[in-house]
């Protein structure tokens, strides 16, 4: 296979299963089934109907990391034989990657968090649950 056409299949493979935990991967699923049914000859395998499975699959795993890199190596190499067998949806599957690209940048954001304590503060990233000591009985002795 090409390596630009290879290349392409990882870039876009990536693309896909980032665009599943995201709010656009119904816009995704469409524009990537449309392009597949353009180009699909009689003979090749229904992409559309898997990225159905692959969205199943990558929900149920609830972000697993081992799930996802699963899913980019399938979608790796279904896209490689795509590409292999259909270089002329090379265009549409780079356009594809762009808008996904953007989308994924839309979706991120940053937080700056600046923390000035003082004497008995409790500060957190998370959940912080703070429940008072008890109090301790003086030893009347002592006094």
């Amino acid at each position: 296979m090409d390596p630009t056409m290879a290349a392409l299949a990882g870039v876009a493979s990536t693309a896909l299963v980032q665009a599943v935990t995201r709010d656009t991967w119904e816009t995704a699923k469409a524009r990537l089934a449309k392009i597949f049914n353009r180009h699909r000859g009689e003979d090749d395998p229904d992409l559309a109907g898997q990225l159905d499975v692959t969205e199943r699959h990558l929900r149920a795993a609830a972000g697993s990391p081992g799930s996802a890199a699963e899913e980019r190596r399938r979608w790796a190499a279904m896209l490689g034989a795509f590409l292999s067998g259909h270089g002329e949806a090379a265009p549409e599957l780079r356009e594809f990657v762009d808008e996904a690209r953007k989308a994924t940048a839309r979706d991120t954001f940053t937080v700056v968090q600046q923390i000035n304590a003082g004497r008995d503060s409790y500060t957190s990233a998370r959940d912080l649950h703070v429940t008072p000591r008890p109090a301790v009985p003086r030893d009347p002795d002592e006094a």
